[in-house]
This record gives structure tokens, sequence and C-alpha cells, in this order.
């Protein structure tokens, strides 16, 4: 999940002149003479002005993709996917490139970062930065997300508002079907006890819980619901105030959210049972209490299936 992102690789190249000096007090002039001919004259290297280059651009002579990239305002590596292209990257007088078309998400009510990433097999920071948010990665309906070359888009629906609706009437919420735990699942206890304040599903404002929130006491300990490793543990997601994410077996990952204070931090093994925070109210929750979700890959699942 937490993955790390993003890398920026920047290129220099220098050249120093040497001259003598006339002089102890003034250094000599350096003066540039090329030869009278222009055949013999050294081309200065070619500034690369951006521009939109559309859906496709037809390479012209003394074309590099590396140019082009900067010309076109794209990822050189991106390009090459987009056009089959391996190093060297030799291109052809006249051969049409096609632009890479980023994939993109439309944020909906209720959405975050968090979920978007999950939803898509990429982390959260990753996602991030790959669209020039800071934290604490706050988002707007309608708002587009750049997903970055090669994601997977685990629900097609979700993108096109008409087809959610149009899947939403002939089949039941994937909630209301409420499908028994695999019997390869890890077995999940409750991280705290307490009465259910919000459960699984969509609400009636539009919204939607991809957990539980259990009522708990300020300070009560929360508790690892399987064995498995820290992923996250911070506060940088808006709403989810202080959130732990654990990774467990098969592909199953939990969230526990609205802590006072984090007991682990990322990268630890933790034991089913555990104590791994303090509730509290922290995030977009006035009373204290946890949210908690598990997530079987990208997508969530009714907890209250899972627990014992």
């Amino acid at each position: 999940m937490r993955l790390s992102t993003m890398t920026c690789l920047i290129a220099a190249l220098c050249a120093g002149l040497a001259a003598c000096a006339t002089t102890p007090r003034e250094p000599a002039r350096v003066e540039n003479r090329y030869p009278t001919s222009a055949n013999t004259r050294p081309t200065p290297p070619a500034r690369v002005t951006p521009r939109d280059c559309g859906s496709a651009y037809t390479v012209q002579r003394g074309d590099t993709l590396s140019e082009i990239a900067v010309m076109c305002s794209v990822p050189m590596e991106e390009l090459a996917a987009a056009n089959s292209l391996y190093r060297p990257y030799t291109l052809n007088v006249g051969q049409v490139l096609s632009m890479p078309r980023p994939l993109m998400h439309v944020v909906q009510r209720g959405e975050n970062l968090y979920r978007i990433g999950l939803r898509y097999g990429i982390p959260f920071q990753q996602l991030a930065a790959h669209n020039g948010i800071s934290a604490p990665y706050n988002l707007e309906v309608g708002q587009q997300i750049r997903l970055p070359q090669g994601a997977t888009v685990v629900n097609l629906a979700s993108r096109d508002p008409s087809a959610s609706s149009r899947s939403t009437a002939s089949s039941p919420p994937p909630e209301q079907r409420r499908p028994p735990a695999t019997s390869g699942s890890p077995r999940f206890d409750w991280p705290v006890r307490g009465s259910v304040l919000s459960s699984f599903g969509n609400k009636p404002d539009g919204g939607r819980n991809d957990g539980i929130n259990i009522a708990a006491r300020a300070g009560e300990s929360v508790r690892a619901a399987a064995a498995g490793q820290v992923v996250y543990a911070g506060s940088e997601l808006a709403g989810y105030g202080q959130l732990v994410l654990v990774r467990h077996t098969g592909g199953f990952v939990t969230a526990y959210a609205h802590n006072s204070r984090l007991l682990v931090s990322e990268g630890d093994q933790v034991s089913q049972g555990q104590v791994i925070a303090e509730a509290g109210s922290t995030g977009s929750v006035d009373r204290p209490q946890v949210h908690f979700e598990i997530r079987n890959g990208v997508n969530p699942v009714d907890p209250m299936n899972y627990l014992r």
C-alpha cells in the first residue's frame, strides 16, 4: 500500500572555458570565432518549445524521443510505452506517434485519496505526488485525479454515472449480497468491543461507509484484528485522524481510524490482539470511536461478515 512513489531525474551538462590572463589585474576576454563558411559553423542546440501535440505527432527530420516528450509535455517513458518503443528509441521520419492518454478518475461524493488509491491498487501517496496534491489531501467532488500509466481500473462503472445507475438498477449493491468470508481469509477479532454507530455501505445522504464505526471510550485500547504488518501509521489523510493500516495474509488489509494515540510504526509486525492504538475522536468525528475497515485486495468488504 504505502509504496513509494515519486522520482524526478534532472540531468545537467557543464563545460568550462579556460582563458589566459593578459595582465595580472584583468582576465582576458574570451571571443568565440567561427570559420566564415556556413558548412563548418557549429550548429547551436535547438530550443524545444512546448506545444499541444493533441493525440498524435508526426516525426520530423532530426527529432528524438526525448525532445518530442519535452515538446509535447509528456513523460518519455509513457510516450515510449504508448508506441511500443524500446531503447535506443529509433524513430523514422513520417512515423506517427500516439500521445499517451492519461487515465482519469473523477472524484465522487464521499471519496478520498485513500479510497481512490485502494480502488486502483495505487498507494495514496503516489496518487498525491502524481497530481501535486499535498497533505491533508483534500478533494472536491468532480475533481479529476490523474492515474499513473498502467493503472488497472477495478470498477469502470464508477467512472460513468449512467452506467453505475444502470448497474444498480439491474442488481443489488454488493453490500446487500453479504457474501460469506472466504475460507482462505484470516480470522478477524473485534478491534474494540462496543455498539456499531454506523454500518457498512451506502448512506441516505449519498455518502458511503467502507467499514463500520464502533463506539469506544476515550483512551480505550485498539487491538489488531489479525496478525500482520503495519503499512501506514499517521494522520495525513483528511477525515481519518490518527490512522493505522495493517496488511495481512491473503491480500487483506485492515484500517483503524480516529485514534487519539498511535502505538505502532510503519514496518512493525503485530500479533492478533496486540494493542496498536488508543481510541479517540480525531478526524471528522466528535465522539470517541473506531472506524474499522477490512479490504480484500482493493475491495472493501463488510466487516460484520468477517468478525468473530
